[in-house]
């Protein structure tokens, strides 16, 4: 659509439904795609000295699969073969990556939350684009989906530690990686300077 001669976008981001949404998004000019695509990151040395995960966290094995490639339960149930909880971190990146660049980490989160027991690939069924369609609507993490489909990764490990312990690492990860799309598991410390600064 063109109004006044200045290119408009044609879909509502948050309306339309997320792999065509992502599509159409991508043929949208340069001039209106940009601005959506400026994420906030924080690369601060002292939060990753003062928020690096506990040494346990090393050890846990990762695997990842491509969102796009999940159409159904069935399929992340062949990926996710365990009633484990566990960490997930959604990602983005482009189809061949330059070594390991550019890679950026969006948002953080985990199974088990408050002594659950609800496996992670429970979790994960939350973020298929069937199951976001029916439910209420969180904004920043539906704009994710919308704006990263093609691209978007999801890297996971499975853990039987308690609750509070992938608590604490879920807020850890928010503090030494900033995930964009987090909004409230970030460290006090992190929270106070997001007030301060009104970046919540």
């Amino acid at each position: 659509m063109q109004m006044s001669g200045t290119p408009t976008a044609t879909i509502d981001l948050l309306d339309a439904p997320i792999p065509e949404g992502f599509a159409e998004w991508q043929k949208t000019p340069d001039e209106v795609r940009w601005p959506h695509y400026e994420q906030g990151f924080r690369t601060d040395p002292v939060l990753w000295s003062r928020h690096k995960p506990p040494t346990w966290s090393e050890s846990l094995t990762w695997s990842e699969f491509r969102y796009s490639e999940i159409k159904d339960n069935a399929a992340l149930d062949q990926i996710v073969d365990s009633d484990l909880p566990g960490i997930y971190i959604f990602y983005v990146r482009p189809d061949r990556p330059f070594v390991k660049f550019p890679q950026f980490a969006l948002y953080v989160g985990i199974a088990n939350e408050r002594e659950s027991k609800r496996p992670l690939r429970e979790r994960l069924k939350d973020y298929l684009p069937a199951r976001i369609a029916k439910k209420r609507k969180r904004r920043n993490i539906d704009r994710m989906l919308r704006l990263y489909y093609g691209v978007l990764w999801v890297t996971f490990s499975l853990t039987d530690k308690p609750s509070k312990e992938l608590a604490a690492l879920e807020e850890n990860l928010h503090g030494f990686i900033y995930p964009p799309y987090g909004r409230r598991d970030f460290p006090v410390d992190i929270k106070n300077q997001q007030k301060a600064f009104g970046k919540i």
